[in-house]
């Protein structure tokens, strides 16, 4: 979702728009939308700067060519659509003003603790000072653009609301969960002739203790390997299923309440489990979550229209995209 948030012009940094005003010492054009240039050296800083979070090396590229190519794909159409969106404000006479942008500015300029830093930047994007106020300024108004669009969208009605709670049942269903503590003996060398054995003959003086009444958190706390829950008693926290080991989450959904079970062995050792709680499944009442699930419909309404928009804009618009986006070595 771009051009979302209060926050979103930090992210001009990081997912700068190219334009004819930005070329930079590099000759040559990657792409064009209505006739307007976006220069290479502008693609390939955005599409560097698109791959980044990945963190995909180029010097693997043996191993992640495709994957780079179809990033060096979505960078170039996230560009293009950025393009045509900066067009349509322009087109509609949307701007921004000088204190928007100036407050976007000093924003984004905010991490940097020196000028000197952050000019570094914007020139290593290709940018003058002057053409990067003027990106910010095209960028603030294609997103007051798009907020348009997204005011457009009719409120949602209580009978639309209920439908899609009853279409949507089961994503508003908390699952079925339980919370146990546990004792682990891992598996390791004991200098027997049967480790194994040896390990599972361990474990029977600690369940006869747990079974006897003694604390079973304070056992935990003494005996237990897994480091992760035994200074909190072994306490798992809640889980559901498929987050466990096969072995231990099919002991732990069948016990009762306070019941212990007998050693249960999975890849990692032999554990004692303690039902401390079970949650069956839930789904949230309507009424509960009404207003916040109003909120998200017409934000997914509100999203859809967006990028409706954007379609519509790239099929009446003319884009030529001017460079080989698959190509042997990708850098």
């Amino acid at each position: 979702m771009w051009f979302r948030g209060t926050r979103i012009l930090l992210l001009l940094l990081i997912m700068p728009v190219a334009s004819a005003w930005a070329t930079g010492i590099h000759p040559g054009a990657a792409a064009r939308v209505n006739g307007v240039e976006l220069s290479y050296e502008r693609f390939n800083s955005f599409y560097q700067e698109y791959r980044r979070p990945y963190g995909i090396s180029v010097a693997g590229r043996g191993d992640h060519l495709d994957r780079l190519t179809k990033l060096r794909k979505e960078a170039m159409d996230e560009m293009i659509k950025q393009e045509l969106v900066c067009q349509a404000a322009e087109a509609k006479g949307i701007a921004a003003t000088e204190g928007e942008v100036y407050t976007a500015i000093d924003e984004i300029r905010q991490p940097f603790k020196i000028a000197d830093e952050f000019h570094r930047r914007i020139q290593s994007e290709g940018f003058t000072q002057e053409g990067y106020r003027e990106h910010v300024k095209r960028m603030i108004a294609a997103k007051k653009y798009l907020d348009d669009i997204r005011l457009g969208v009719a409120e949602i009605s209580d009978e639309e609301l209920e439908q899609y709670y009853r279409d949507n049942e089961y994503r508003l269903t908390f699952p079925e969960q339980v919370r146990v503590r546990h004792i682990l003996l891992t598996w390791k060398p004991m200098g027997t002739t049967d480790d194994r054995a040896a390990i599972r003959e361990q474990m029977k003086p600690i369940l006869a203790r747990a079974r006897a009444g003694e604390d079973f958190a304070e056992l935990a706390g003494e005996f237990s390997d897994d480091y992760a829950t035994r200074n909190n008693g072994g306490d798992t926290g809640l889980f559901k299923r498929g987050e466990m080991a096969p072995a231990f989450e099919a002991v732990a959904f069948a016990l009762k309440p306070g019941e212990i079970s007998d050693p249960v062995e999975t890849p990692f050792g032999v554990h004692i489990l303690r039902l401390e709680e079970h949650r069956e499944a839930y789904l949230l009442p309507l009424d509960e979550i009404r207003e916040d699930l109003r909120d998200h419909l017409r934000d997914e309404r509100m999203e859809a229209a967006v990028e409706k928009e954007i379609e519509r804009l790239r099929e009446q618009g003319e884009v030529e995209i001017l460079i080989a986006l698959e190509r042997p070595k990708d850098r």
